[in-house]
């Protein structure tokens, strides 16, 4: 796949492109900080929260993080 498709390091790189990310078709929040947790780096947190339903019952006990 096309680097630019796709970015990597959502979950550990705090020092990502962010024009590269905005014009991305797939990021991956591969790494420990996943967007879900409470470690997750701020900046990057919003490219995933804006897609989840945390009204979802399953998510809801999973103890999503907002």
């Amino acid at each position: 796949m096309e680097r630019s498709w796709h970015v990597l390091g959502l979950g550990y790189d705090p020092a990502l492109n962010q024009t590269a990310i905005e014009n991305a078709a797939v990021v991956h929040y591969n790494g420990n900080y996943k967007p879900w947790l409470g470690l997750a780096f701020a900046k990057y947190k919003p490219y995933w929260s804006k897609y989840v339903e945390y009204d979802n019952p399953y998510l809801r006990l999973c103890n999503i993080n907002e």
